[in-house]
């Protein structure tokens, strides 16, 4: 499931720390806030405590939230912002029971796996 908290059009300017406390339901089930590759973290305390008047601009642009920036969670998922202005919790992908092969992984258009490789899609 994606939860998805959008930040208003009107709005320009976000404070960090809101942002991530409304969206996340259990701030504390977070591990850590840093960069997604793990080069960079601090714990939620430490990063409340440091950015907590932090203010960022949601369309980009000068004073943008860093384009890697997540919120790790005890789960093994995270929050992370896309363009668009809305805060994604992400799953790792987990393999399902009776998952099968396939043949296709390009398409035209932004296909899944699934549309590419059913019977009835006509070969692109």
């Amino acid at each position: 499931m994606i939860r998805q908290v959008k930040i208003p059009d009107e709005m320009q300017w976000a404070k960090l720390v809101d942002e991530i406390e409304a969206t996340v339901e259990d701030t504390s089930m977070i591990c850590w806030v840093g960069s997604a590759d793990g080069h960079y973290a601090m714990t939620w305390k430490s990063f409340k405590s440091l950015f907590y008047d932090t203010e960022y601009r949601v369309q980009g642009g000068y004073c943008a939230l860093a384009s890697d920036l997540v919120v790790a969670m005890d789960d093994g998922s995270w929050y992370e912002q896309a363009d668009n202005g809305y805060f994604y919790h992400r799953w790792p992908p987990q393999l399902q029971p009776g998952f099968r092969p396939f043949e296709k992984a390009t398409g035209q258009g932004s296909s899944s796996l699934e549309e590419l490789n059913t019977d009835d899609k006509a070969d692109v």
